[in-house]
């Protein structure tokens, strides 16, 4: 029986779910004990669908060993480790032979692009020395680069060398619940990122706040292939782990080379949970409506939606499309988290049809206030709501003088609970920036609908532009349902320099029609948007500036314009007074 979840109030939260009651453990590695007493495990799967098996309890068999290398190597319970490496065995054995010490694992990204290298390395460094770790351990691949960060005090050391483990016994299990279990860097997408200190009891909270809503049994079957230093990712499977669920793992490299691998994945073994962000789906319905490959979706009963704004559109698409193959249209799961509050901080109940807000974009953009109207009304902004607080949490929406606002009215998201962080890392100011009076300032803008929780964007990415808030996501989902341009790979923002707002796109276009895509493109979002851009660049791929966990980075973004750097194909303009536009590459 699928468990349902109530519909709350902003202002109040139904009982938190206790990770003692609901999983019989209350720290990470315990977990594990116990999910070795199963037959469970993780089917690891390469683009091909490859497998290689490791169940439960030989992960719990290969933890204890490296628990004893680590420890014989120096390693104290509260000890930082960081590991950096792709998606594979021996970073899973490290993982938990952390954990099983006592110490905090650090994971850390791999480089997006090859030409990123220095500056990889050099980001890498800082944040060994932010968490001033006791042992790095880099994919094997890897290992050469980072000697230099080794220090008397610093071990560096291949992968496959830590997940060897060591002779001797491993230490009694950590039992303190409050004990930090991880450190998860934020993605950066408005600052530099950040540590966020999560403990045994904010991650085992969390999932079971969700899996309890979602009704996750024993005997479903999860899949990921977000990379682990991700909070989706990561969090994900731990929350596979406690259930002791089985959970199929893929790399986010394999995904990339053979998205098509994900759908055969679920179809094949049977995958009833699945997380990703939007583009994923957007991504997933094209190759659902192209291919005549045989699948079998009618085992998805969550396809969790989150860590990036959500585009109706696409989501919409996907699923029409992967009825075809057998999934129920209540499938997608819209979610709000961030990872200062762990993972989840909002959900739909099960079995809940997308939840699509349509309000009165003027009411929105000047007044600040959600006034719903037809779908087909003139001049609306379509949203997706995503939900009610999870048990254990609670939620305010509230204006720049921190006073809470009345359903329907914009502001910025507050919560509180049990899955919240304690702060960032040896970060004091930081921390004080965001946690006010016992509650998290999220930097996201949104407000209570009759279905939960409206995300409108980042505060911090906002424009106010001819008395309008404008948000970069609206240009970029208008912008990305225009043909030719590549569908999450848009950056939207406002260059101060010049008082003009700028949309960067990357086309799937020779070179030659880029100049026609940019003109087409500006033409559709001069109708569509009652603002338009004052001008649009067309670059090639792998142009628009995004985090290790695939977040689009604005900012950065409008670095490259301001400095030139923009590999510009194309490009249109309009004339603020005259509405003319100008096309011509180069700058």
């Amino acid at each position: 029986m699928v468990t349902q979840v109530e519909p709350i109030s902003s202002a109040t939260t139904s009982s938190a779910i206790e990770p003692a009651v609901f999983f019989g453990s209350v720290t990470v590695p315990a977990t594990l004990t116990r999910a070795a007493l199963t037959d469970k495990g993780i089917f690891l799967v390469d683009g091909d669908l490859t497998e290689c098996r490791l169940t439960y309890r030989e992960l719990h068999d290969s933890a204890q060993r490296v628990a004893a290398g680590l420890v014989a190597d120096g390693v104290r319970p509260g000890d930082r480790v960081c590991l950096l490496s792709g998606t594979d065995e021996p970073l899973l054995r490290t993982l938990f032979g952390v954990w099983y010490a006592g110490a905090i694992p650090v994971l850390l990204p791999l480089p997006r692009r090859r030409g990123e290298l220095d500056g990889f390395l050099a980001d890498i460094g800082r944040r060994v020395e932010a968490v001033d770790a006791r042992v790095l351990g880099v994919a094997d691949a890897y290992a050469e680069l980072f000697r230099d960060l080794a220090r008397p005090e610093r071990r560096v050391a291949a992968m496959s060398d830590l997940a060897a483990g060591g002779p001797g016994s491993a230490p009694p299990l950590p039992q303190d619940p409050q004990a930090t279990a991880l450190l998860q860097f934020t993605s950066g997408t408005t600052k530099s990122s950040r540590a966020v200190m999560l403990s045994h009891h904010n991650v085992l909270s969390n999932m079971a706040a969700v899996w309890h809503g979602y009704g996750v049994g024993p005997d479903e079957v999860g899949m990921t292939w977000l990379p682990l230093n991700h909070d989706m990712g990561i969090i994900g499977l731990l929350g596979c782990v406690a259930r002791g669920n089985d959970v199929v793992v893929q790399s986010p490299e394999d995904f990339v080379a053979s998205p098509l691998s994900w759908l055969s994945a679920i179809s094949r073994y049977r995958v009833s949970l699945i997380g990703a962000p939007n583009f994923a789906y957007a991504l997933a319905g094209r190759l659902l409506r192209n291919t005549q490959r045989k699948l079998d979706l009618s085992c998805l009963k969550w396809a969790v939606n989150g860590a990036e704004p959500i585009d109706v559109e696409s989501l919409t698409a996907f699923t029409t499309a992967a009825e075809r193959y057998g999934m129920r249209p209540t499938v997608p799961c819209p979610v709000f988290g961030l990872a200062e509050a762990t993972l989840c901080v909002t959900m739909l109940p099960t079995d809940t049809p997308l939840a699509v807000a349509w309000v009165d974009r003027d009411a929105l953009e000047v007044q600040g206030r959600a006034v719903p109207v037809p779908a087909d009304a003139p001049g609306n902004r379509r949203l997706v709501a995503c939900g009610h607080p999870i048990p254990g949490t609670r939620l305010a929406i509230r204006a720049e003088d921190g006073s809470d606002l009345p359903d329907g009215h914009v502001g910025e998201i507050y919560i509180s609970g049990q899955c919240v962080t304690s702060g960032y890392w040896n970060d004091p100011r930081g921390t004080e920036e965001i946690l006010v009076d016992g509650w998290l300032r999220t930097g996201d803008l949104g407000y209570m609908g009759e279905q939960g929780l409206v995300v409108c964007g980042r505060r911090k990415d906002m424009i106010i532009l001819n008395g309008r808030n404008i948000y970069p996501e609206d240009f970029e989902a208008e912008a990305e349902s225009v043909d030719g341009i590549r569908m999450g790979n848009t950056a939207a923002f406002y260059d101060h320099a010049t008082d003009r707002m700028i949309l960067v796109a990357e086309g799937r276009v020779p070179a030659g029609q880029a100049d026609a895509l940019a003109r087409r493109l500006m033409d559709h979002l001069r109708r569509q948007l009652p603002v338009p851009p004052h001008e649009v660049l067309i670059c090639p791929a792998s142009t628009v500036p995004k985090t290790t966990s695939g977040k689009r980075q604005r900012g950065r973004c409008r670095e490259l314009y301001q400095a030139n750097s923009l590999p510009v194909l194309g490009r249109a303009a309009r004339n603020a007074s005259t509405g003319a536009q100008t096309t011509g590459s180069g700058r």
